[in-house]
């Protein structure tokens, strides 16, 4: 299905070209490529410590918030715009290893259907209560053991359109990531 999607995304699109020289990886049975997608399991998180974060949106939320991204894997072909330019250089500028792959490897690593051609490994943010700043008055939400992640979404999002500046997840059941 991607291998599709991106023939016909490439239809007049241009080249997008980090300033960086990245690692070029073809093969879906590269060490690096398999470490990536193991992250997809539960399992695979917690015993790398590290976590995927997949989209252009999302990468470029972690990377301006401080989380340790440690490698970026990308398809240059679906990178045309300037979202993805804007990506690829706050990436290299943060020492991101930048990884060109082919339409199968990132077919490998993307989540579903999801064609925005960049997915990313990044060390599993640990936050403690002293690392929240908060204006006086600020309303915070608690929640205790939440055990299925649609629900903690559906927190989350109900939260942050309520105003919410900060949502602690106390006891929590569910993987965060």
């Amino acid at each position: 299905a991607l291998r599709k999607t991106v023939g016909n995304a490439l239809r007049g699109v241009p080249h997008c070209a980090p300033r960086m020289n990245p690692l070029h990886i073809t093969s879906t049975t590269n060490p690096r490529v398999k470490a990536a997608a193991r992250l997809r399991d539960r399992s695979g998180r917690n015993d790398q410590g590290r976590i995927i974060i997949d989209g252009v949106r999302e990468i470029s939320l972690a990377i301006a918030s401080g989380i340790e991204v440690a490698e970026l894997f990308y398809f240059p072909e679906l990178c045309h715009d300037e979202a993805h330019t804007d990506l690829l250089e706050a990436a290299s500028a943060a020492k991101v290893s930048l990884l060109e792959v082919t339409p199968q490897v990132m077919e490998k690593l993307a989540y579903g259907q999801r064609v925005e051609g960049v997915v990313a490994v990044a060390a599993t943010p640990r936050r403690t209560l002293a690392d929240l700043h908060l204006l006086d008055n600020a309303l915070v939400a608690v929640v205790e053991r939440v055990e299925k992640p649609g629900n903690l979404g559906a927190i989350l999002r109900t939260a942050d359109a309520a105003g919410v500046a900060a949502l602690i997840v106390a006891d929590g059941g569910t993987d965060l990531y």
